[in-house]
């Protein structure tokens, strides 16, 4: 897309200004100058950007996406609407919004939030789609699910109803669908706690630890919760033998990165009020840390509920941390803190784009050689091309298979027997779903090898 010109940023507010009346209008004209053409994203290392890397297409690329969103805001796509055109929903649908652009480009060009601006504004116009409703209600589904997971299970595995899914809402029937557990991680927590014979907002410390550290909030995200408690669980055993009082947030709903994804900003602003205010207060423990499992979760804490412009975001981002490296600190400091089993093994992380678009997830090897006797590498790879909801797409399913290969031939090449960590549910999926191997997070790394 290089033919397209350099818009003016007149042009484009008053284009927004006329259609839409949108309240980002200036935060959203500065992102998008930002991208000035260099053609940084035009490469095959790294992680910008993933659809480029596969594809080979510049229309996939950061700088291709943000050339059509500047023809389109000025009319010069199909000449009558800034909105919807085919051109406009080929930039914007391939966008994994895998944040690889933000520490990459040179300019710092954020496309995960212009798409997810531009997709907001044609929402408001013309109304929310069903499946993008659907996909934003990740949560509620869960609690549905979860009344009675052997049923739902079993019809999320029927065949026929699969096909209907794919007809009706585009939802792929080749991409399987995760299980619902038959215990609910905040159930099982509150039995728990009330083993310990604590409050059911708090935990006792697993086995006797050396030192008693004080409270931690442990955010127990919508997979953790209702899919995948096992990774609870172990990030509760590792943080009891820390010698932290575990807590889950109280009333908690979903962090909102699903309907943020998608466009749904409204939906991603109302979850963010709820959330941040009861982080606010949670258990009159208001400076205790909060700890997240899935980093998409915690980049929404840390970044995104900045640019919905939440009130108090910015104090409670300062409480946030990805589980893996605040124990990572919690060891740099003490050592033995932590006693752990002795054997060979090797280790390969493929950590999420997220966490690379904010921090250097070098530590990540440093945590796991920790373990005594394993040697660990972090992969170096891209986005695994399930980003949420992208790859259960009926029509995204193939490019998403396409951006997987560079990870799974990284996988390939690592020795046999290598144990495979990825802390995102999403990559986690899409190993599982195209691989031969079950990956499991840093937190059941950690905990099996506990003494």
């Amino acid at each position: 897309m290089k033919s397209c010109a350099r818009s003016s940023a007149h042009s484009i507010r008053r284009t927004f200004s006329i259609l839409e009346k949108f309240s980002a209008t200036v935060a959203f004209i500065g992102n998008l100058e930002q991208c000035n053409g260099c053609g940084g994203c035009l490469k095959q290392a790294g992680i910008m950007c993933p659809t480029f890397m596969a594809t080979g297409e510049e229309v996939m690329s950061t700088r291709g996406r943000a050339n059509v969103i500047r023809a389109a805001l000025e009319l010069r796509v199909n000449g009558h609407d800034p909105l919807k055109s085919e051109e406009l929903d080929a930039a914007l649908s391939n966008c994994l919004s895998c944040k690889g652009c933000t520490p990459e480009c040179p300019s710092n060009v954020n496309l995960a939030l212009l798409k997810a601006e531009v997709l907001h504004a044609r929402w408001r116009r013309d109304g929310l789609p069903l499946r993008e409703r659907i996909f934003s209600n990740v949560d509620l589904l869960g609690r549905i699910g979860c009344a009675m997971p052997a049923l739902t299970n079993s019809i999320l595995d029927f065949k026929p109803l699969r096909a209907l899914m794919e007809a009706a809402l585009g939802i792929s029937a080749k991409r399987s669908l995760p299980h619902y557990a038959r215990e609910r991680f905040d159930k099982w927590f509150a039995k728990h706690a009330g083993a310990a014979g604590s409050d059911p907002g708090y935990n006792g410390a697993h086995g006797t630890p050396q030192q008693q550290r004080g409270p931690v909030i442990l955010w127990d995200d919508t997979f953790v919760r209702y899919h995948e408690p096992h990774i609870g669980m172990a990030a509760v055993k590792v943080l009891e033998a820390l010698g932290f009082e575990v807590a889950l947030a109280k009333n908690r709903q979903c962090c909102g990165r699903p309907a943020f994804s998608v466009g749904n900003l409204d939906a991603a602003a109302k979850l963010a009020k709820h959330n941040i205010s009861e982080l606010s207060t949670v258990n009159s423990q208001p400076l205790a840390p909060i700890l997240f499992l899935e980093p998409s979760c915690w980049s929404m804490f840390v970044e995104d509920y900045r640019e919905l412009k939440i009130e108090n975001a910015e104090d409670v981002a300062k409480r946030c941390f990805l589980f893996e490296k605040f124990v990572d600190d919690v060891l740099a400091q003490e050592p033995d803190a932590l006693q752990f089993d002795e054997r060979p093994a090797t280790v390969a992380i493929h950590p999420h784009c997220h966490a690379k678009s904010i921090m250097d997830p070098a530590f990540m090897s440093r945590l796991a050689e920790r373990l005594r006797g394993r040697k660990a590498t972090v992969l170096d790879t891209a986005c695994c091309g399930m980003a949420g909801s992208f790859g259960a797409r009926a029509e995204k399913y193939g490019l998403s298979v396409q951006v997987a290969q560079r990870l799974l031939d990284a996988i390939d090449r690592q020795p046999p027997a290598t144990e495979i960590i990825a802390s995102g549910t999403s990559c986690r999926h899409q190993i599982a779903d195209l691989g031969n191997t079950r990956p499991k997070h840093m937190a059941e790394l950690l905990a099996e090898a506990l003494l």
